[in-house]
């Protein structure tokens, strides 16, 4: 082996997903991510001004027989939803997997001890949870049989995180494995859920964090059941159940002397503790996200302000590409398929071409905007975007968290790891 491949291989940094053929000439890609040896020797990019002749391109660069990674991948023969009935592949809700595509569990279940330790919660779920997080357990009473039933009267449960307070969350050799424990189908890394709707319902409330290493935004709510939309509520847990309890008790004459009960527990402790109450003022979050996305929640990343550098637009409107996201999922052949492709390939190649002028963001909101079309003919576009640019953005512990998502994403309301 060679001095230069020894040094390749012993480098620490990410390999650069276009490998031998990287056209990128932005020394902070080649400062974060590694190339092999002699990667520009003699070598004529013919993607550095890839849209000079737009229709070749959008042509060549779905079909040609030398993809590059940030490509749209061929589509199978088979739909998206028909799956043969390979030994290989394993049934799980209705689903069907490969067999590295589901989690492998300890064949005796035992659980981790309960817990309050913030440092505790931040290894196995890649974030800490902020001190609203542990009042509100504090609020509902001192035994798991007081809190649940007080939850469970106003039609909620402790789900996610609260498994370690409540002492049932599994041990598991696969670490990993607790970043999908209670994520729901539409759940970016960004949405951490806490509580859900009692039953089949996928109606849940989490927090929602720009950064991995900061405190969450606001606490919001999400139905992977009707859509990705995630909707905020309050600025923190207290007035989050606040504000479910009042749309809550108008539902069911049943409940609401349940909700009226607790929402006076809830006032009284966030008074106690300097918690509002109140919505979640919009104002306050489009002053510094640069776009929605289509879970509508929005993203925030760094923009330096003279040059603008960190964010611009895709080359597509939102409604064009949620257009060609509904013609995708409802394409009738492969050539339908293939054709709407060509047409989503540019989005793709223009908001690369984004991320390495150090336009991060575009690479995020793209990643997102593809997550959020469920769609797994763009799977691999999806986890491609994402982990690219958090990793830019410093955000690592996200870019872990759609990894795993990923690869062991499903639909469903139980999302508990034990529910495999």
């Amino acid at each position: 082996m060679s001095l230069e491949w020894k040094k390749y291989i012993d480098d620490p940094r990410q390999v650069c997903k276009y490998g031998g053929k990287c056209y990128q000439k932005n020394p902070v890609h080649h400062q974060s991510f590694k190339h092999p040896p002699n990667l520009n020797k003699g070598r004529v990019s013919p993607r550095f001004q890839p849209y000079m002749r737009k229709q070749k391109v959008a042509h060549d660069s779905f079909h040609s027989k030398d993809k590059e990674a940030d490509m749209i991948p061929e589509q199978s023969k088979r739909k998206d939803d028909e799956v043969g009935s390979s030994t290989s592949e394993l049934k799980v809700d209705n689903e069907k997997f490969p067999k590295d595509h589901v989690p492998v569990l300890p064949e005796n279940i035992t659980f981790l001890d309960v817990s309050k330790d913030n440092s505790v919660l931040k290894d196995l779920f890649l974030v800490e949870m902020p001190t609203d997080f542990f009042k509100f357990y504090e609020m509902l009473g001192d035994s798991l049989s007081a809190i649940e039933k007080s939850l469970s009267s106003v039609n909620l449960e402790m789900i996610g995180p609260f498994d370690l307070l409540l002492g049932k969350l599994p041990k598991l050799d696969n670490k990993s494995l607790y970043l999908i424990h209670w994520r729901f189908f539409y759940d970016p890394p960004e949405f951490q859920a806490v509580l859900k709707r009692k039953g089949k319902s996928e109606f849940h409330i989490g927090y929602y964090r720009d950064n991995p290493d900061q405190q969450p935004v606001f606490v919001a709510s999400s139905d992977s059941a009707k859509d990705c939309h995630i909707t905020p509520i309050s600025d923190n847990l207290f007035g989050a159940v606040y504000q479910y309890l009042q749309k809550e008790k108008k539902s069911s004459p049943f409940v609401s002397i349940a909700c009226e009960k607790l929402m006076e527990k809830i006032k009284k402790a966030a008074s106690d503790n300097g918690y509002s109450l109140e919505e979640y003022n919009m104002k306050k979050r489009w002053a510094v996200a640069v776009t929605k996305t289509f879970h509508g929640a929005g993203i925030v990343v760094p923009v330096e302000k003279k040059t603008q550098v960190g964010y611009r637009h895709l080359v597509e409107k939102d409604g064009k590409i949620k257009q060609l996201f509904t013609q995708l999922e409802n394409a009738q052949s492969d050539s339908d398929r293939d054709r709407i492709l060509s047409e989503l390939q540019p989005v793709i190649t223009y908001a690369n071409i984004a991320v390495d002028e150090c336009d991060f963001g575009t690479g995020l909101e793209l990643g997102i905007d593809l997550f959020c079309s469920g769609l797994k003919v763009l799977e691999g576009n999806t986890v491609c975007s994402l982990t690219s640019a958090y990793s830019l953005l410093k955000r690592d512990a996200f870019a872990k968290i759609i990894e795993v998502h990923m690869k062991y994403r499903r639909r469903g309301s139980n999302m508990s790891i034990l529910n495999w």
